[in-house]
């Protein structure tokens, strides 16, 4: 959930389910979307939206969450990569910048959404599946990037209270906690060239934020997958050890 474009991070893992052989179904916030942005960012890659199963639902809307669990069946796994503040008020300036509102927004988007989610997910979800959700170190303040940050804290605090609720169904939830993407979304953070370009230099397995993104696809499908069974309410970092250092370490 979450699909933007072929960078973004709901693609990548999508793109490795399907060769792992899973059915992936994305979804976008609109058909609008779909059917001209989306449409057109495929087709300058040689890909047609045509050919793969990519469904409308609005997070901020309980009844497009419900409306699209009851049209796809069961699933196996549900990956949640959806988070949206406005760049111009939540991602800029001290914390108190931007109206109540933007605030609202960013939280029912970015935190608020995977318990609907969850919860949506949870009758159609098999005994042992799993739902992932894409994380960013909440423990640290960013350049500009604000509410956001906050929204992943709370984000993470989301998927703790689903654990204790899901699984007694049988049903796991975890976070990957990626290091900076060259996304569609992360241009949008003013602050984002300064991280991406400080990142290597303290992680100790350094870190690329183009190629990277398939490492992350990877931990979320470990998470997906059988060989995670009886790991709920966890954080996985992927971001080269960036989270364990206090000061950059001396390269030799």
């Amino acid at each position: 959930m979450g699909l933007l474009d072929t960078k973004s991070l709901a693609w990548v893992i999508g793109t490795r389910a399907a060769e792992a052989g899973a059915e992936v179904i994305y979804t976008v916030q609109s058909e609008r979307f779909r059917d001209t942005l989306l449409r057109r960012s495929f087709r300058q890659e040689g890909l047609s939206v045509d050919d793969y199963r990519i469904l409308p639902c609005d997070v901020t809307r309980n009844e497009e969450i419900e409306a699209l669990f009851g049209q796809v069946g069961m699933l196996d796994g549900v990956v949640h990569s959806i988070a949206y503040a406005k760049p111009e008020t939540c991602l800029t300036g001290p914390i108190w910048n931007p109206p109540r509102e933007d605030v609202a927004l960013a939280f029912q988007v970015s935190a608020a959404s995977l318990a609907y989610v969850g919860g949506a997910a949870a009758d159609r979800l098999r005994a042992g599946g799993s739902i992932v959700t894409l994380t960013f170190d909440s423990q640290h303040a960013y350049p500009s990037y604000n509410w956001m940050g906050v929204c992943k804290a709370a984000l993470e605090a989301v998927a703790r209270y689903l654990a204790r609720d899901l699984g007694p169904r049988g049903v796991r939830i975890n976070c990957v906690s990626a290091g900076p993407q060259r996304t569609r979304a992360a241009t949008h953070i003013p602050g984002f060239a300064q991280i991406e370009e400080e990142w290597p230099a303290r992680a100790p397995l350094g870190w690329d934020p183009d190629t990277d993104r398939q490492a992350i696809a990877g931990a979320a499908l470990f998470l997906l997958s059988d060989l995670s069974g009886r790991i709920t309410g966890e954080i996985l970092h992927v971001d080269g050890g960036f989270h364990v250092m206090g000061v950059p370490a001396e390269r030799r």
